[in-house]
Formats: C-alpha cells, sequence, structure tokens
C-alpha cells in the first residue's frame, strides 16, 4: 500500500500490479493517456467553454464546500464525443482490473463528467452513488488534490436513515483521523485514480493555483442500476439556481 505522503511529491505512482484494485478499493496509474493527448483533450475543452457558459454550481459545508463547474454528460455526448470514446476505453479497462462486468450508469448526465475547479475551488466529501468511479487527470495544477479513505464506508443499508447517521458520522474530522488511512493524489496530466466510488470516501482540496483543475470523472455500475435519490441528487449537483443546499444522501 502506498503512503500519502509518497503521492504528493510527483512521483511516478502505479500500484496496478503491486496491490491489484478489489483488495485495496482503489488503484492509481501514473500515465493512464499520455500528455499529448491530455493537451487536445483540454484544447477541445477550452474551446467548449469559449463558446457555452458554465454555472458555478456552490454548496456550503463545514469542511469543504463544494464549489465548481461541469459538463455534463448529455452535453459532452452532444459537443466532445472523443471524451466519451475514451469512456468506452475505460469501462474496459475497469472491468479488466476489478474482474467485474460493469457498464455506463443510464443516466447519461451523470455517467461522464468534466469538472473544472477555479482557484479556491473545492469539492465536498462523499460517497459516489456508483459502485466503481474513475477520476482522469488532464492537467497539472497547484492544490486541488484528492483525499481517500479506501474503503472507508461501513455499509449497512443505503439510503436508510441509519446509514445516513453513520456515514455522517464517520465522515466528521476527528473520526477520520483516528479510523481512516489517508491517500493524497495529486493532479498531474495523464494519471488516473479508479476506486469504489461507494466505498472510498473522498474529497478535493481547494485548488492554489490560478491554473483551473481539469478532470474527467467517470461512473460505472451493474447494468441498468437505479439510484433512490437521483433526481435531488442530480439537482443538488447540476443545478446552481435550486435552494437545495445537502447532499440528498445525507439528510
Amino acid at each position: 500500500m502506498i503512503e500519502a505522503e509518497n503521492l504528493t511529491k510527483r512521483k511516478p505512482v502505479d500500484l496496478g500490479s503491486a496491490t491489484g484494485f478489489t483488495g485495496d478499493g482503489y488503484r492509481i496509474d501514473s500515465q493512464f493517456i499520455s500528455p499529448e493527448r491530455c493537451t487536445k483533450l483540454l484544447a477541445m475543452i477550452d474551446e467548449y467553454r469559449q463558446h457555452n457558459i458554465l454555472q458555478i454550481i456552490h454548496r456550503p459545508a463545514l469542511d469543504r464546500p463544494l464549489h465548481y463547474s461541469v459538463i455534463d454528460g448529455e452535453s459532452i455526448g452532444r459537443s466532445l464525443p472523443h471524451v466519451n470514446e475514451l469512456y468506452r476505453e475505460v469501462n474496459a479497462f475497469v472491468n479488466e482490473i476489478s474482474g467485474r462486468n460493469l457498464a455506463p450508469l443510464k443516466d447519461e448526465k451523470v455517467a461522464c463528467n468534466i469538472n473544472i475547479t477555479s482557484k479556491g475551488g473545492s469539492y465536498r466529501w462523499h460517497y459516489d452513488r456508483n459502485a466503481v468511479t474513475a477520476i482522469l487527470y488532464l492537467n497539472d495544477v497547484e492544490g486541488g488534490e484528492t483525499d481517500c479513505y479506501p474503503n472507508y464506508r461501513i455499509p449497512g443499508k443505503f439510503g436508510s436513515n441509519f446509514q445516513r447517521l453513520l456515514d455522517r458520522i464517520l465522515q466528521t474530522a476527528i473520526v477520520r483521523r483516528i479510523f481512516g488511512k489517508l491517500v493524497v493524489i495529486e493532479p498531474q496530466a495523464g494519471r488516473m485514480l479508479v476506486m469504489q466510488g461507494d466505498r472510498c470516501l473522498h474529497s478535493v482540496r481547494p485548488v492554489i493555483g490560478d491554473t483551473d483543475r481539469v478532470n474527467i470523472i467517470m461512473s460505472f455500475d451493474v447494468p441498468g442500476r437505479d439510484f433512490a435519490v437521483a433526481d435531488q441528487l442530480n439537482d443538488y449537483l447540476y443545478k446552481g439556481n435550486t435552494s437545495s443546499s445537502r447532499d440528498p444522501n445525507y439528510t
């Protein structure tokens, strides 16, 4: 198992053959795609941003607020087909390393997203709705590290009041420090984190420098799976004008 301090020095990291995926709950590949491919994808995303105004989604939190912009999967499908090609590549890779038959989420809006976090922006502590999440970093930035506690969640009946209470308790800073094992992943062009999204507690530290942090979030689960709070969660994550201020997973 690689320690957090090893990941914060921009050393190449590739855990695949060393630890596998299913046992530790996560895997990091230091160069899943080339820097040249990252540059091309960034250029496509920049062109999209020149012609489309992205809302800033802000949700306050005691620790780290949710503060970012997003290009959702429906917009990617219409305007950024190369990102969907990459999504299919990652799907095959995830199935290979997990030994599971996983598929893109059937809700196209959330299946594959591009997250853009500007200076001062961050992403709150959370678990994902889906079984496996891949985060592909497209550029190097100052700050914006992903903090991850692999296999940290104590699973019960997802969506129940008891599960929500348990999740809230385990997310507090003091409980994380006592019981969690923190892994810190710096954004680096071409690096990819694959994790069991609904078991690994994770968050994004504030971006410090002036360069926007750009990464692609790709979500996978068993084919056809539905999610109980999908509509409310989509409003929370994608609509800047909604009054919802709390993640429906934990309310």
